[in-house]
């Protein structure tokens, strides 16, 4: 059996799903946030990093406390090592009355391992090597009372056959260790989890955020062009990136606004030409009409298909400005001299028809990273759209300044407010203006060439009566 494709989703779908659709937040887990994920890392470096300074107070505090204590250990017992048998019990009696705290473990064993002095009762069964303390439990015993305590410990046997034992009280030292074990738990885990605390609250406000964009984006793929991004006071990443993006849809919407008109524009301009050729085939293939000389009906023939050729070109030519191909040709140049070229090829067509073409600029060069071919063409559209359309007598002018900034202005009939957006689309003309020869692409071309220099392309009304274009240098953003 054949499985049946899915039905498609109706029209505007997507936004009715996007408007009808509860929040996400639990769509979307917290820990799969990049922000929760970064601020797991980042408590995890805190606790590390509490964990290694609580490391090194550790080393200095309780391992300088037991180096010490391992090296009196050593000290004292080399010292007595060297004394007869009576001094040294003398001096294990003494040190031991003088031990208030009851810290000290010391004891002197016979070679059958009796005890000879001392609080030691016996010694241990695994001795303790002679050089280096290690901790030990011994039988401990001291005005009448015994126990056994852990104690570092160090065993010499003396040359008699003796035994020499040695140990200090850990006890200080295991209470400090508790008291730094303590401490670094009781720091490293409060800031760890207050780290967890702080990055959920961080990754909640980055949800609602990153929900309110997409549901923004959901609305303009189900159709709504003139949906834009929510943008905040902040002016952080976020709003940052929402502004860029609102830009990229304010040019999908100019293009999917020009897409929309350019059929019914396309079919407006280039039907009547094609309906003279056809009109004028019928009539020279008729038998009974009477007809014009052949050279005569080729010529008006090919005027009407170099008309269709002319919008076509323009056409794939708009498109290759739009879609940046050009950009590899940019380099350094003189807009000035531009604008000089432009003058002197428009200042004879200008003159024929009795219209007073003046170009003014000043006499420093005007330098612009571009394509030199396509700013003349763009300025040249300018100034053959301004001489087009002004009346004999009338004025018409080229202007630069730095910046860079080109002004072309003239006395014509000029342009109305309401269409001076719209004359920058492809194939739109003002209804006055159809009479005269054109495809309807000479503003947008410019506009397209603007833009890739990233100029601005500013349509208004001349002081004096008229239009005035300025293509000059917009924002960097």
């Amino acid at each position: 059996m054949t499985a049946m494709p899915p039905a498609a989703a109706p029209p505007g779908a997507t936004a009715a799903a996007a408007r009808g659709r509860p929040a996400r937040l639990r769509g979307l887990k917290l820990v799969q946030t990049t922000a929760f994920r970064w601020t797991l890392g980042s408590a995890a470096v805190v606790a590390l990093g509490i964990v290694a300074t609580g490391g090194f107070f550790y080393w200095q505090t309780v391992g300088y406390l037991t180096s010490r204590l391992d090296a009196g250990l050593l000290l004292e017992a080399r010292s007595l090592a060297a004394e007869s048998r009576r001094v040294l019990v003398l001096r294990l009696e003494k040190s031991l009355a003088v031990d208030a705290r009851g810290t000290k473990a010391y004891g002197l064993f016979g070679p059958d391992g009796a005890a000879l002095a001392g609080d030691v009762a016996a010694l241990p069964a695994a001795l303790p090597p002679p050089d280096r303390p290690v901790p030990v439990m011994v039988a401990w015993e001291r005005a009448g009372a015994r126990d056994t305590i852990e104690v570092r410990a160090i065993a010499l046997p003396l040359p008699d056959g003796a035994t020499l034992f040695l140990g200090r009280s850990a006890a200080d030292i295991a209470e400090i260790d508790e008291i730094m074990k303590r401490a670094m738990a009781l720091t490293a885990v409060p800031a760890a989890l207050l780290a967890l605390a702080v990055g959920a609250l961080v990754s909640l406000g980055t949800l609602r955020r990153v929900e309110a964009v997409r549901h923004a984006c959901a609305l303009v793929m189900g159709g709504e062009f003139s949906r834009r991004l929510p943008v905040g006071r902040r002016r952080d990443e976020f709003d940052r990136l929402s502004e860029m993006v609102n830009r990229m849809l304010d040019e999908i919407e100019r293009l999917v606004e020009e897409v929309r008109g350019a059929g019914d524009a396309i079919a407006h301009d280039l039907r009547t030409p094609l309906t003279r050729l056809r009109a004028r085939l019928d009539r020279a293939l008729d038998p009974d009409a009477r007809h014009a000389p052949v050279a005569e009906v080729l010529g008006k023939s090919v005027a009407d298909v170099d008309q269709l050729l002319a919008t076509v070109t323009a056409v794939l030519r708009l498109a290759e400005v739009e879609e940046g191909r050009r950009q590899g040709g940019f380099r350094a140049l003189d807009l000035a001299e531009i604008v000089d070229a432009v003058g002197e090829l428009y200042g004879p067509v200008a003159e024929e028809k009795g219209v007073a073409l003046a170009t003014l600029r000043g006499d420093a060069p005007v330098p612009l990273r571009g394509d030199g071919d396509l700013l003349f063409e763009a300025v040249a559209n300018l100034v053959d759209n301004a001489v087009k359309y002004t009346p004999p007598g009338g004025r018409v002018g080229l202007e630069l300044e730095a910046g860079p900034r080109v002004r072309v202005w003239d006395t014509g009939p000029g342009i109305p407010p309401e269409d001076r957006d719209a004359v920058m689309r492809r194939f739109y003309r003002v209804d006055r203006s159809r009479h005269l020869p054109g495809t309807g692409l000479g503003l947008s071309l410019v506009a397209a060439i603007a833009r890739l220099h990233g100029l601005t392309l500013e349509i208004g009304a001349h002081q004096g009566g008229g239009c005035a274009v300025t293509m000059e240098a917009g924002d960097p953003a």
